[in-house]
C-alpha cells in the first residue's frame, strides 16, 4: 500500500473510532420535554442529537419542577437542581458541552430571595456551573439568557421576574465565561399556537429549540464591535439613533454635494448596525449614510480636530419601544413599583407587536404584519430588535454622546382620527430611552424635538421637554425655532437641525 493511502485510511479510521463529543442538556422540565408524547425523538435534547450528527452525543438531564435558588422547597424536596441526581448523573458523565435551561421555576421567588439578598440567583447560578467547570473536560457552557416565554394564561405570563432575571443571567455569563442563548424571539411566533399548557412547547416548539441551540454551538464566536485601531483613544464617539429623520440619506438632502465635499477634510467612521460593517466616510459615499449623524460629525470634527465615531442605528418607522432593552422596560423602582408601568404591561405582554394589545403605536401594530420583510423599516420594528441588534452590540464603548431624532411613531396613535397617545405613555418612552441609551449621566444626550408640521404633537413637545429636564438631557426645540415642513414628515434642510445640535453639543463637552 502506497503511503499516502496508507495514511488516508488511518485519518479515516482515527476520525471513526474517536470519541463522540458529549453535550448535556441540563434543566427543568422543558429540557425534560413534559406532555411532548415522543421524548426520545420529540424532546429538544433528542431534536438536537439529529441535527449535531453522530460525532456528537447528546443526553437529556432535565428534571421537572426545578430551579436555581438552592435555598428553596418544592414542597419537601429540595428545588435547586443542583441538588438532583441527574446532576450527578451529568458531572459522573463528565460532558464536553452543557447547555443549562434553568429559571422559570424560579418565578414567584426571584424579586421576593432578591429583595432579601441581592444578588442571589446568579450566585447560586454559579455555584451550580461550577460543579462542571471542575471537571476535567472543562466543559464549554451555554445558557439561556433569555428563558422561553409564558403563555397567555399561565401564572407568570404578566411577571416582570422573568426579564429582571436576564440581568443576572448575563453576569452569570460574565462570570463564568458562558455563552448566551436567547430562546425568547425563536419562540415568540409560537406562543399562541405551541404551548398547549401555556408553558411547555410541543415537539414543534422543541424543535424551534433545536435549531436556536444547534444554531449557538456551531456558529463562529461572534467578535465584539471595537473601535478602529488607529483612532482607538483618540476619537469623539457618538451613538445617533432613530427613526426615518436619523435614516434619511444625505442624498435626499439640501446641499448634499456641499455636505458630501466636505467630509474630505474630516475624519469620520461610520459603523452601520444593519451590515455590522465600519465604513470611513469620503466624498464619494458621503450621500449613502445618514444626513444628520454625517452633517453633525463634520461640525465635531472641525470643532474638536478629533476623528468622529458615528454609532449608527436607525430604521424607518421605528418606535421607541424597538430601541429599549426589556430589563428597562420591565425595570422596579426602590419601592418594588413597576418604573414604567405602561411598558411593563408591553413587555410582559410577550406577544407581536401587531397582536400585543397593550402596545399603543397603531401605525406602526398595523403596517407590521404588510412590511416586516422590509430590512430598511419594519423588520426593525419588534420590540427590543433595535436595542438587540444595535444599541446591544456598540454599549460597550466609549460613547461621548447620543444624538437622537425620533418621535413620529411615538406622538399619535396616526390613523384616522390622529390624536396624542396619553401624556404618561409619552413622557415614559422618553424617559426610557434616555436610561436605555445614555452612557452615564454625565454624558450629553441631545434629544431633537418634532418640528413643525401639521400633526397634533404638541403633547409630545411638551413630553419632550419635561423628560430631559427630569434627566439633564438637552432639548433642541426645533418647532420654536421654526423648522420643518408644514406637509413633510422629512424636512429636507437638515442643516439648520444639525448646526442647533452642533452647537449644544459644543456646550455639553
Amino acid at each position: 500500500m502506497k503511503r499516502w493511502m496508507f495514511l488516508g485510511v488511518l485519518l479515516f479510521a482515527t476520525v471513526l473510532c474517536a470519541d463522540p463529543i458529549k453535550v448535556a442538556c441540563i434543566g427543568d422540565s422543558i429540557t425534560y420535554g413534559l406532555t411532548i408524547k415522543d421524548r426520545d425523538t420529540s424532546s429538544y435534547p433528542a431534536q438536537l442529537q439529529a441535527l449535531l450528527g453522530a460525532q456528537y452525543e447528546v443526553r437529556n438531564f432535565g428534571n421537572s419542577g426545578r430551579g436555581i435558588y438552592l435555598h428553596s422547597w418544592r414542597g419537601k424536596e429540595r428545588r435547586g437542581y443542583r441538588y438532583m441526581p441527574e446532576h450527578q448523573a451529568a458531572l459522573a458523565w463528565q460532558p464536553d458541552i452543557v447547555i443549562c435551561n434553568l429559571g422559570i421555576n424560579d418565578n414567584g421567588e426571584f424579586l421576593k430571595k432578591e429583595r432579601e439578598v441581592p444578588g442571589t440567583f446568579a450566585q447560586d447560578y454559579q455555584t451550580l456551573l461550577a460543579d462542571y467547570q471542575a471537571l476535567p473536560t472543562k466543559p464549554k457552557l451555554y445558557i439561556w439568557g433569555k428563558l422561553a416565554p409564558l403563555a397567555p394564561g399561565q401564572k407568570f405570563y404578566r411577571s416582570p421576574e422573568p426579564f429582571l432575571m436576564q440581568t443576572e443571567l448575563a453576569k452569570v455569563a460574565a462570570a463564568t465565561g458562558a455563552k448566551l442563548i436567547d430562546m425568547q424571539e425563536p419562540l415568540r411566533p409560537l406562543l399562541m399556537t405551541a404551548f398547549p399548557d401555556k408553558i411547555h412547547p410541543t415537539a414543534e416548539g422543541a424543535k424551534v429549540i433545536a435549531q436556536t441551540t444547534y444554531e449557538a454551538l456551531t456558529a463562529p464566536a461572534e467578535i465584539p464591535v471595537a473601535l478602529p485601531e488607529d483612532i482607538a483613544g483618540k476619537a469623539e464617539v457618538w451613538l445617533c439613533a432613530g427613526q426615518s429623520n436619523m435614516f434619511w440619506k444625505l442624498g435626499w438632502c439640501a446641499k448634499a454635494d456641499e455636505e458630501a465635499q466636505a467630509t474630505a477634510d474630516c475624519d469620520i467612521r461610520l459603523w452601520d448596525f444593519m451590515s455590522g460593517k465600519w465604513h470611513k466616510i469620503t466624498p464619494q459615499n458621503a450621500k449613502d449614510w445618514s444626513a444628520m449623524g454625517v452633517s453633525f460629525a463634520i461640525r465635531r470634527a472641525k470643532a474638536s480636530g478629533k476623528p468622529i465615531v458615528i454609532l449608527y442605528v436607525a430604521a424607518g418607522g421605528a418606535p421607541t419601544e424597538a430601541f429599549l432593552s426589556e430589563e428597562v422596560m420591565a425595570a422596579l423602582d426602590e419601592q418594588g413599583q413597576p418604573k414604567y408601568p405602561n411598558l411593563l404591561k408591553i413587555v410582559t405582554n410577550r406577544k407581536q407587536i401587531h397582536e400585543n394589545e397593550d402596545f399603543p403605536c397603531k401605525w406602526c401594530a398595523r403596517e407590521y404584519p404588510k412590511r416586516k420583510g422590509n430590512k430598511t423599516e419594519a423588520y426593525w420594528w419588534a420590540l427590543n430588535k433595535l436595542y438587540r441588534e444595535g444599541i446591544a452590540k456598540v454599549k460597550h464603548l466609549p460613547i461621548d454622546g447620543v444624538l437622537w431624532y425620533q418621535g413620529e411613531s411615538n406622538a399619535t396613535v396616526n390613523v384616522a382620527p390622529d390624536k396624542p397617545l396619553a401624556d404618561d405613555y409619552m413622557l415614559e418612552t422618553l424617559l426610557a430611552v434616555i436610561e436605555t441609551l445614555r452612557p452615564n449621566a454625565d454624558a450629553p444626550f441631545l434629544m431633537v424635538g418634532l418640528p413643525v408640521m401639521n400633526r397634533p404633537w404638541e403633547p409630545y413637545r411638551a413630553a419632550q421637554k419635561k423628560a430631559c429636564e427630569r434627566t439633564g438631557a438637552t432639548y433642541l426645540d426645533t418647532f420654536s425655532a421654526g423648522l420643518g415642513e408644514k406637509n413633510n414628515v422629512h424636512p429636507v434642510n437638515k442643516i439648520p437641525f444639525v448646526e442647533m445640535a452642533a452647537e449644544a453639543a459644543a456646550k455639553a463637552l
